[in-house]
Formats: C-alpha cells, structure tokens, sequence
C-alpha cells in the first residue's frame, strides 16, 4: 500500500489556481487540469492496487504492527530527510494564512486554547502541504488536515472507494443506494434496463462531486453520463437516484457531534433586485471567502456559465426579478466551493438516525468519521423514509459545523482536541 504522504505529496504539483483557469465544466468548480493527468494515471494504477490489494490486507490483518512500523519507519524518516534539506519547513500556524484549509485551522484555535501548537510543514516555506504536527502528551505526531490519526496510522477501509463502502452497508443491512460497480458500458446498460430510471452514474473513486451525473432518466443519458465518469476513473457506479436532503453527520469517537444539511447555491428573491444583484448582495457575508481562499468555509457563490445556463433551464437569466419569497437554484452540486449554504439540523436528528450514524461509525472503525446521508427529513427515522448513506470521510470538513449560515455552531474541533487528550467525550 502507497503511504499516504507519498500519494498526497506529489498534490503539491497539480494544476491549481495559479495556472491558466480553463476548468473541466465536470469538474467546476474545483480547479484541476483540464486533460485530467493526475486522475488518469490512477486510471492506470486502479487495477494494480486492486491486483495486490489482497496481498496488502493479509499482511495488515496478521501482521498490523510490523506493517504500522515499516510505515512509521519510511515516512517519519523522509519527512526528517525533506525538513533537513529544507524542502519541507516546519513553521507556524497563521490564523489567517489562505494556504491552510479552515477544517485544519479550526483545529489549530482550539488546540491554542488548551495549551497545545500544532504547526504545519510548508513546500519550500510557502504553500501548505496539508500536513501538520501537534505535540500530546509530550508526543508529537505528524498527521494529514486533522489529528485523529498518525500519518503511519493504516485505515480498516479505503475511505476513497465508494463500492466498498455500498458493500459494507448492504451485508450489514444498513440504508444504502442500489447499484453495481461497473467497468464497461454494455453491462452497465444492461444493468439500467433492469433496475430502472432515474439514476446516478459517478466515478468509483473521486471527490467533490467531479464527473457525477445525477437524475439520469433514459439510456441516451445514461451513455453520456457514463463518459463524462470514464475520463476520470475507468471504473464506475451506476445507483439508484434517490430525492431529498443532503446532510453530513460527524461523529467523533463514535458518538454524534454535529449534523448539517448542504443546500445548492441559491439566492431568494426579494421582489426588487435581479439574480445578479442577490448573487453580489448574498456574497458580502464576512463567512464567504474567494475560491483560492482555503482558510473560508463558506464561498462566494459563481455567477459564471455553470450559473447562467441552470437559470437558463429555470427560464431565467441573471437579469430576472424573483418574486418575493422565490428561490432560485444556481447550480447543480451541492458542495461548499460552489457556494452551498450550510443549515444546523444536530437538534433535529430523529434518535433512530444516531443510532444507525454511530453504528456505521463503528464499522468504519475510525474515531473521526463524516458521513454523507440523503433522505427526506432528518427527523423521521430512517426505517420509515426512502434514505442512504452515499459517502464516508475519515478527513471530513469539520469546519462547516462552526460556521453554518443558519443554526446553531457546533465545537466539533474542541471534541477532537478532547479525543486526542484523552478526556471523556
């Protein structure tokens, strides 16, 4: 298995911000390069990790210390090696510096609070790496974005996968989207036919919405959406379109933190000004930073082409008056760098519903784990409601529990600082 560092820090050389901004519109509104290099070589690596992946897991389940050990070994002593050369540096943490993404900053505040630095390992002293180090208890432990784990630590479960984790909820009967993983188009058609229309085709392994179709209604579709999913991951996941609210549970150390409902970038009209003047007018709130600004949670919303042409099928344009009361959706992903609102629901989580969060937490056997959940309302039991569970994220944004737009703000940053002193959650 590839440590982790040595994965994430070959990120440091993807297209960013700083490059020409021609953005795949699949990809929109993260920025990557526009001919994919870096998903396409996993494109090619997929099948070997899945080919010695066997071999990887029976040397974790027999050998757990000795693998955890080689790791620690290998990556403790490239990172002394690359802080020695001064190709890494080790400084510290700006409350303001935009290099440092809010969920990891968040983290560094409240761990000040208690006495306790964390610092975090600059590229040659200027863009983040997304690795830290915290000193606990007269440790000190390098990790990546949050601190629950050492970066040495070896996960139960690919978090990256999004098959395995629809396996590990179907053979526990847990609320899950129907669906099969697919590498062929033929199969996958053939698939479609027989479970029915609508549907969701997204790429095996990805993030942040890239390359996701959802609502797919007929075969025509269907073949599109499953070729936008192929230029990024040759594998892909044809499931079961599921209606209703997108909500992130975290849970730390398997006991509920805090749950949020995502909403798409929207504005409500007021009876006077035009889509564009709410669009300028909502992205003056001090929360919402600019795209490049990593230390913000919440994003200025896009009035770009993604914008223009999902008005376009609303029968508006940027220049509509919206009667008073009317919402009008400007875009089709619901993700914080699209300029999603963020709503607290953590008072309003049906009993039933912690219970199946906590349970699933358990099987991730993680003690920090966000879990993406679609269902109708958060405050019916989920037995009783068409529902799923879609994601699970080990570095989840824990940052948007502390700065929802509406409700109450949740510490899930001094719970984590809590969890790594030892003190009772």
């Amino acid at each position: 298995m590839c440590p982790p560092f040595l994965a994430r820090l070959g990120s440091r050389f993807k297209y960013n911000e700083a490059m020409p901004r021609k953005i795949c519109r699949h990809c929109e509104p993260v920025v990557s390069h526009p001919r994919h290099f870096s998903e396409r070589a996993e494109i090619f690596l997929f099948p070997m990790k899945r080919l010695f992946e066997p071999a990887e897991r029976l040397l974790e389940n027999k050998f757990p210390k000795l693998l955890k050990g080689i790791h620690r070994v290998i990556l403790y002593n490239l990172f002394k090696a690359l802080l020695a050369v001064r190709i890494l540096r080790e400084v510290d943490i700006l409350d303001k510096d935009e290099t440092i993404s809010n969920r990891t900053l968040v983290i560094a505040r409240e761990a000040a609070r208690r006495g306790v630095t964390v610092k975090s390992f600059k590229f040659l002293g200027k863009e983040s790496t997304n690795f830290f180090s915290i000193n606990i208890k007269n440790k000190k432990i390098f990790f990546e974005v949050l601190p629950t784990a050492d970066i040495a630590e070896i996960s139960k479960i690919d978090f990256d996968d999004k098959y395995k984790l629809k396996q590990i909820l179907k053979s526990n009967k847990l609320p899950y989207a129907e669906g099969e993983c697919f590498c062929g188009i033929k199969t996958a058609l053939a698939y479609a036919k027989k479970s029915g229309f609508p549907l969701v085709v997204k790429p095996r392994n990805s993030s942040l919405s890239k390359h996701i179709v959802c609502n797919i209604q007929n075969e025509a579709d269907l073949k599109k959406a499953i070729k936008i999913a192929q230029i990024i991951s040759r594998y892909f996941i044809v499931e079961k379109f599921i209606e209703g609210d997108v909500y992130r549970a975290t849970l730390v150390n398997h006991k509920m933190a805090a749950c949020c409902m995502r909403e798409a970038p929207n504005v409500v009209g007021d009876g006077i000004n035009t889509i564009a003047e709410l669009i300028k007018i909502k992205n003056e709130h001090p929360w919402r930073g600019e795209a490049h600004q990593k230390n913000f949670t919440l994003r200025k919303i896009s009035a770009g082409e993604n914008a223009r042409s999902f008005l376009t099928k609303q029968g508006l344009d940027m220049e509509s008056v919206l009667p008073k009361g009317t919402k009008a959706r400007l875009h089709n992903k619901i993700i914080l760098k699209c300029g999603a609102d963020i709503h607290d629901k953590t008072d309003e989580i049906h009993p039933d519903n912690v219970a199946l969060f906590q349970k699933i937490s358990r099987l991730c056997d993680t003690p920090l784990v966000g879990l993406d959940f679609i269902c109708q309302d958060i405050s019916l039991p989920h037995h009783r409601q068409e529902c799923a569970v879609l994601e699970a994220n080990s570095l989840p944004y824990i940052d948007m529990h502390h700065y929802p737009l509406t409700g109450q703000p949740r510490n899930v940053a001094g719970l984590i600082v809590d969890y790594m002193q030892g003190k009772e959650l």
